[in-house]
């Protein structure tokens, strides 16, 4: 299992120096980070408050006195590059330090409309737009970050199969959500739960993120569940469907035609395949067993250190992007029949030199309770 200090100084400097490279091909001259990971993927730091600034020979993280000591210590392996200041306003300092403007600034692509019109303020006549530089180059992880994230999913999958034997008819989905809750807080090596679990039984598995509520299961209920942790700040996401008695042939054969479009997709993820042709690979399994309309969901989404990491979302609603080889990604086909059931399975696989890796152990067939 890796540990808290598994990134070498090498890929903390590679990584800034992916940062810098991307700068200067976009003639970016600073890139200024808010966001907790695109922080803590830099340098290390996972507190608050954060603020990170990027120049081309300067790297400056800014945090407050009551967390300066925990900053260091989380980025002792930059310490001979990264500088430190607990001053209350950053923009003031960050302007000091900036080259003479007007120059072009990136800050992270999610931010706010308020926080970008804070910075647009405080940095004028620099200009400052979002931009993807960060959230890019994360989007192909390393090897110690696919360890990890492999790791993150063997506890995930510990988790549900502690859980599994708890799971009596007559328990409510909120009962088997905090069944979860409980599995995860047991263990140290889980900083928290990816997203709140969903639980959903019997005509509530038809709803896509169904909030679990007071709803009883019964038998010949079918559960779906899904859940994912943290672990060393990378997320883990699993959907798996279980029935509390025999399921019926109906959810069999529904069942089978998720779990062959879920396959047929991640037997052909590869490089250079694009985000669209692997989405229509899968629907077009779903659509041949006539329920094309209840997929209402795109394939998977990339993943890391956010559940929903920056980068793909393997749909055709989406940018069409080809896959490149170390792009981690979720695979989750489904079929939801309105006010009856639904299925969902979902994997985490990696994308390698020549196909996929699937990252995630736990059998796909119904589990009967």
């Amino acid at each position: 299992m890796p540990s808290s200090n598994t990134f070498t100084l090498s890929e903390m400097q590679h990584r800034i120096n992916c940062i810098r490279k991307k700068m200067q091909s976009l003639n970016i001259g600073a890139v200024i980070a808010c966001d907790a990971s695109n922080i803590r993927y830099t340098t290390g730091f996972k507190g608050e408050p954060r603020s990170l600034l990027i120049l081309p020979d300067t790297l400056i993280l800014f945090t407050s006195f009551r967390t300066i000591s925990w900053a260091r210590e989380q980025t002792r392996l930059l310490e001979e590059a990264i500088e430190f200041s607990t001053i209350t306003s950053p923009s003031k300092a960050i302007i000091t330090r900036l080259p003479a403007p007007p120059l072009k600034i990136a800050i992270d692509q999610n931010i706010s409309a308020a926080d970008l019109a804070h910075w647009q303020k405080k940095l004028a006549p620099h200009e400052i737009e979002p931009h993807s530089i960060i959230e890019t180059i994360r989007q192909t992880k390393s090897p110690t970050e696919i360890s990890i994230i492999q790791q993150s999913q063997k506890i995930n999958e510990v988790i549900l199969n502690a859980v599994l034997p708890q799971i009596k008819p007559d328990l409510t989905e909120r009962g088997i959500q905090g069944l979860i809750l409980a599995e995860m807080a047991k263990r140290e090596e889980v900083e928290g739960y990816s997203f709140p679990p969903i639980v959903a039984n019997g005509p509530n598995c038809w709803e896509i993120h169904h909030l679990p509520d007071q709803s009883v299961s019964r038998c010949g209920d079918l559960l779906l569940i899904d859940h994912g942790v943290f672990h060393q700040g990378y997320a883990s996401d699993m959907t798996r469907v279980v029935c509390l008695g025999n399921s019926s042939e109906r959810m069999r054969e529904v069942h089978h035609v998720v779990n062959l479009a879920r396959q047929t997709a991640i037997d052909a993820a590869r490089p250079g395949i694009t985000n669209h042709d692997l989405d229509r690979i899968a629907r077009n399994i779903i659509e041949a067993s006539g329920l094309g309309k209840t997929f209402t969901h795109g394939l998977g989404h990339s993943i890391g250190l956010q559940t929903h990491d920056p980068g793909i979302t393997l749909s055709k609603n989406a940018p069409e992007i080809p896959l490149a080889s170390g792009m981690t990604l979720t695979i989750e086909p489904g079929i939801y029949l309105e006010k009856k059931f639904g299925i969902r399975i979902e994997d985490t696989i990696v994308i390698t030199s020549d196909g996929s890796k699937n990252l995630t152990s736990q059998s796909t067939e119904i589990i009967e309770l």
